[in-house]
């Protein structure tokens, strides 16, 4: 025996292999049963990890960034790579995750049992007590410790090796300049390593995301494979297009309904594959995903990026079935049509896509509402307005007050609405005697159900009004009765609710789509002219300016409040009034055409 080796075994430090990181695991790391696929590792399962695994060996680079889709593999690189770094190139190592028990389930279920078992390392773990803990071993020379994302665990002694977990969480805003300030000494002179895993961020573009700044200053690599057809390179993800034409994953269009929801068993079973470049189309199928194996690799799309600092992207569907992803998409896109709520598109992108979703991007406000050559008084005694086919009252309801509008419409030479009257109302007995005032029928009163329903249909029993209730959905397919065909209109057919044996009546609308009909009548472009008071109601120009259209995603817009509960109650009753109106036929509802 050599000296050389007795004083490798004194010290139990192995000799170095500078074998591939995974060639080594393939050898010496063993899976617990806390992960899908226990046993040895074996990177060919995911070879999407190669080239990350490769970066993390190279001495070149400082910081590593993986943004990727759950379930692919961004935790298990750590996890891996860390038994290597004991063994092979040893140095203080901290990894930071989002909360503590995220620290403690996974020291306990996942990386304490594949050091354990990984005899290189095992060989040098110290017995339980001072020296080894649940979140920290101290190996003499180094040592390795699990923390929680918070300031005050990454104020200590230089680090080595930093690795950062899902940095696209709010709590790491402010923690993520401290932790990575940690490796400074060691990059100084070049020996530090940054790896950064995460999913997308959720972020807007003024404020941005430590995730996205990490990313974008890497080189920014996708994962692509040649396409069987015309063996060009196309990225593997879920949504690509190629001028009109969509190609990624895709399924048939009549999958879609008149509602513009989607049928998902047909999207189902209609999923393929298509070439960004030539349309080939290549089946939802095993065989489909081992071809993108065999031939796959990451494509730098930032040729000017820094070289010591690397990032990948990859997406759920190079391993997750096509179907899936599809169910997936289309359940959200449902429940977002039918609710309003984006939670489960949000989590689609950023989850499986790996891409951010932006909130907020930039605002638009409309509103530029000008007075007319009349005044309120003239029709305070239910005095009509030239031509007047039908006048309205709409009250939005709060907790102890309502805010009303009452206006009239005419069609002489074109649709054409005059606001008569609005302000706040304190009690049910006003309400009555304003619309008595200005003699609106009780047909055509409306109040808001969105708030204390059972109050307002208590009133639409006693008064025989109606009830509106505003939702962020877009349409409701019903039967014209001008053409007797189903047509996807921005209301819904009267609704009936008991109240105490008896029937009241209500109407589901569209809050954005009536909203962009008023923005666009108070801003002179449509045919409905908007005419206020000369002595309108100073409140109301202030309640119009409430919301704004906001570009929440590059193309899409909706309405949101300009700030905290900003007063909007003018924009909702005058939304109302148009919404009474178009179910009355006085405005004409006609429906976009289909693409």
């Amino acid at each position: 025996m050599t000296d050389d080796s007795i004083i490798d075994r004194k010290l139990r430090m192995p000799r170095p292999d500078r074998a591939p990181i995974y060639d080594w695991a393939r050898r010496h790391v063993q899976l617990p049963e806390s992960y899908a696929t226990p046993g040895p590792f074996n990177v060919r399962l995911s070879p999407w990890l190669v080239p990350v695994f490769d970066a993390l060996k190279d001495p070149l680079v400082r910081r590593v960034h993986f943004r990727k889709a759950v379930q692919i593999g961004g935790t298990l690189v750590a996890d891996v790579w860390l038994p290597w770094i004991i063994a092979n190139d040893p140095g203080p190592i901290s990894w930071t995750m989002q909360t503590d028990d995220m620290v403690e389930r996974h020291a306990k279920t996942r990386l304490w049992p594949l050091l354990e078992r990984c005899r290189p390392v095992a060989e040098m773990l110290p017995k339980l007590g001072p020296h080894r803990t649940t979140t920290e071993i101290y190996f003499g020379g180094f040592f390795l410790t699990l923390n929680a994302a918070n300031l005050s665990t990454q104020q200590s002694q230089s680090i080595r090796y930093k690795i950062n977990d899902e940095i696209w969480l709010p709590r790491w805003q402010e923690v993520y300049g401290h932790a990575v300030a940690r490796v400074s000494k060691f990059e100084e002179v070049g020996r530090s390593k940054v790896y950064n895993i995460s999913q997308a961020p959720i972020m807007d573009e003024q404020n941005g995301n430590v995730e996205h700044a990490s990313f974008m200053s890497g080189n920014q690599q996708e994962w692509h494979a040649d396409c069987p057809s015309c063996h060009k390179p196309h990225p593997i993800t879920f949504d690509q297009s190629s001028g009109e034409e969509r190609a990624g994953v895709v399924w048939d269009r009549e999958a879609r309904r008149d509602d513009n929801s989607w049928d998902v068993a047909r999207a189902i079973a209609s999923t393929r594959f298509r070439c960004v470049h030539c349309g080939h189309e290549s089946s939802d199928s095993d065989a489909t995903r081992e071809a993108w194996k065999k031939t796959g690799r990451y494509i730098a799309t930032r040729t000017d990026a820094q070289p010591e600092n690397v990032s990948f992207r990859i997406e759920a569907v190079v391993a997750r079935p096509m179907k899936f992803l599809v169910e997936e998409f289309c359940e959200a896109e449902n429940h977002s049509l039918r609710t309003g709520d984006d939670q489960m598109r949000v989590d689609f992108r950023t989850k499986r896509e790996a891409k951010p979703w932006l909130v907020a991007k930039k605002t638009i406000n409309l509103f530029q509402a000008t007075q007319a050559d009349y005044s309120s008084q003239q029709y305070n005694a239910g005095q009509k307005i030239d031509n007047e086919v039908i006048r309205f009252m709409a009250l939005d309801r709060q907790l102890d007050h309502w805010w009303v509008e009452i206006g009239a419409f005419s069609t002489a030479t074109g649709p054409r609405y005059r606001q008569l009257w609005f302000g706040r109302v304190d009690t049910r007995d006003h309400l009555r005697e304003i619309q008595r005032q200005y003699a609106v029928p009780d047909s055509c009163v409306a109040q808001d159900r969105g708030y204390r329903p059972s109050d307002v249909d208590r009133d639409c029993a006693d008064f025989g009004w109606r009830g509106m209730r505003g939702y962020g959905r877009k349409t409701w397919t019903m039967r014209d009765e001008h053409t007797d065909q189903l047509i996807n209109f921005p209301f819904s057919e009267p609704r009936v609710s008991d109240y105490r044996g008896g029937d009241v009546f209500f109407y589901e609308w569209s809050g954005d789509y009536f909203k962009d009909t008023l923005a666009t009548a108070l801003d002179g472009k449509g045919d409905l002219k908007w005419e206020l008071p000369s002595d309108v109601n100073p409140l109301y120009v202030e309640h119009l300016k409430g919301e704004s259209k906001v570009e929440v995603r590059t193309g899409v817009w909706e309405w949101r409040e300009v700030r905290s509960n900003a007063p909007n109650h003018g924009l909702d009753t005058s939304s109302m009034l148009l919404c009474m109106a178009t179910i009355a036929g006085v405005i004409r509802y006609t429906p976009p055409k289909k693409d």
